[in-house]
């Protein structure tokens, strides 16, 4: 059994292409022991967002507080989520997440700790950015 804190599990700046003001702790990660699911809890600061992607496992998010949006860069669809929403994004469908100006968020994020052949898709060619290092963000 592994229990822990969050406030135990240092911030790690998201840099994956055209992410913005995004953090993630993984509270439950692979070398923890699971072997079906991870669990990471993302905080999205204002003008937050994570790139348009895909990848090839299916995920789910809890918001923990705040609100956000998921989009869907195909469809050109933007889904509002608050505190308390849920979501469901299978295997292969393009999803990004955005907050706006006056927007903070905390969500928690399940995805399969097996994955298959990791593969995310980033449809964003902007460099990573983060307008201030959140206190204990490993840079």
């Amino acid at each position: 059994m592994k229990i822990r804190h969050t406030d135990d599990v240092s911030p790690v700046i998201v840099r994956e292409p055209g992410a913005k003001n995004v953090t993630l702790r993984r509270l439950i990660d692979t070398p923890d022991g699971p072997d079906r699911f991870v669990m990471s809890m993302f905080e999205m600061e204002p003008n937050g967002a994570t790139p348009p992607h895909y990848h090839d496992w299916e995920h789910e998010l809890y918001v923990l507080s705040g609100s956000l949006r998921i989009t869907q860069p195909v469809e050109g669809h933007e889904h509002p989520l608050r505190q308390g929403d849920v979501a469901f994004i299978p295997r292969g469908e393009p999803h990004g997440l955005v907050t706006g100006p006056d927007e903070h968020c905390r969500l928690l994020l399940v995805a399969p700790a097996e994955r298959p052949p990791v593969n995310s898709f980033f449809l964003s060619d902007e460099a990573p950015q983060h307008d201030s290092a959140p206190s204990g963000a490993e840079r």
